[in-house]
């Protein structure tokens, strides 16, 4: 199996609801309309020191545009944190595809980091060949983006979300990552994904 579904990761303090995500949320609500759906409620930490990072790592920020005020980056960045879209990395190696997973770890008081994800008795890198690939039908295919000595963050949330969460996330990846460059199925559901060469607003755990 290609993708690993983590838990939620570690939370910012929540802003008000983009309009983006109610005009997303309101589609899929018209779409669930022989249904209700209430949304758990769920704990959130203040953590401001995301933005504090935010501001001294300005330079991490791929896909947020150099125009973007501080502001608003911080404001795209926490957005990320609060609605995580899935991660993956891709690289090539000796012509095999191999990835791993990352997410947001973080503890109260102090900012998010990336991590990527280990598999039980898994490499201490992280990284897995992945022979099934050519299951997920990427469209474009993801193999020619991929070159030798290099790896590329395929970021990833669902076309047609099933709940607020799902569709939070979608929103999170076209704020932050840009607009949807292609779409893969995975049991039997469309994804839609952006490749991007790094990850944005926060430090990688090391």
């Amino acid at each position: 199996m290609l993708f690993r579904f983590s838990a939620d990761p570690a939370r910012v303090s929540r802003r008000p609801i983009h309009r983006a995500v109610l005009s997303l949320i309101a589609g899929w609500l018209i779409l669930a309309s022989a249904g209700c759906f209430h949304r758990a409620a769920k704990p959130v930490s203040p953590d401001f020191a995301a933005g504090q990072e935010t501001a001294a790592h300005g330079g991490q920020h791929a896909g947020l545009g150099q125009d973007v005020n501080l502001p608003e980056l911080q404001e795209h960045c926490n957005q990320l944190a609060t609605a995580t879209p899935g991660v993956e990395e891709f690289r090539t190696n000796q012509g095999a595809i191999e990835s791993r997973q990352w997410t947001l770890v973080g503890s109260n008081g102090s900012a998010p980091r990336w991590a990527f994800v280990r598999a039980k008795d898994g490499p201490p890198d992280g990284w897995a060949p992945k022979p099934g690939i050519a299951k997920l039908d990427f469209r474009p295919p993801l193999a020619p983006a991929l070159t030798a000595g290099s790896s590329h963050f395929l970021v990833y949330a669902a076309l047609k979300p099933d709940s607020f969460e799902e569709a939070e996330k979608m929103v999170s990846m076209r704020e932050v990552f840009g607009e949807v460059q292609g779409d893969f199925t995975w049991r039997g559901r469309k994804y839609g994904y952006i490749l991007t060469p790094a990850l944005p607003c926060f430090l990688r755990v090391q």
